[in-house]
């Protein structure tokens, strides 16, 4: 049985407040969250599933401090998860209908490709997995709907960004298998 299973499908958030220590050290002990798990895999989740803990690099406490206080800036955009580390599955496949649904097209596309040259991993991702494809959508709905600069968009990647390592690293995806119990 895969660790993801044994350790976060309940929907169970864990204890401690987002940003928390005692949060960090919940979520850092989580494996649901991994390089190669793939969009069409959190499709078929249930919707309070949970993909938690960092997937490339182990957590790091102050970037998880730092992106949990900025992200509360945005806390009044309900798409934008406000734990990278703890993304419901539910929020996730909004996202992924918003790669889906949403084509760039003129300035739009600018100002996307303006934002990913910005951010830690000149994308959406340090890998083309599922967060990938779910902070590209919450991007083009970002910038469809809310019209924010390139610059915004890049600092909402990055701070969604759930890969780990510490500030200002860009992570190196090794990890591309399930972890096994």
């Amino acid at each position: 049985m895969p660790k993801e299973a044994a350790t976060s499908g309940s929907g169970a958030a864990g204890s401690g407040a987002a940003g928390s220590a005692t949060r960090f050290a919940y979520l850092a002990a989580q494996h649901s969250n991994y390089c190669n798990l793939g969009p069409a895999t959190v499709a078929g989740y249930p919707d309070d599933h949970r993909m938690q803990g960092a997937c490339c690099d182990p957590m790091d406490m102050n970037k998880y401090v730092q992106q949990v206080a900025d992200l509360r800036d945005y806390v009044s955009i309900p798409e934008i998860p406000t734990d990278p580390y703890d993304v419901q599955a539910g929020q996730a496949k909004r996202l992924l209908v918003y790669d889906y649904t949403i084509t760039l097209t003129g300035g739009d596309k600018a100002t996307f490709a303006a934002a990913m040259q910005m951010t830690d991993d000149k994308g959406p991702c340090c890998c083309q997995c599922w967060r990938w494809y779910v902070t590209e959508g919450l991007d083009k709905f970002l910038i469809t709907t809310r019209h924010l600069p390139a610059q915004q968009i890049a600092e909402i990647t990055d701070l969604v960004n759930g890969c780990g390592g510490p500030p200002g690293s860009t992570p190196s995806p090794t990890d591309m298998t399930p972890p096994s119990s």
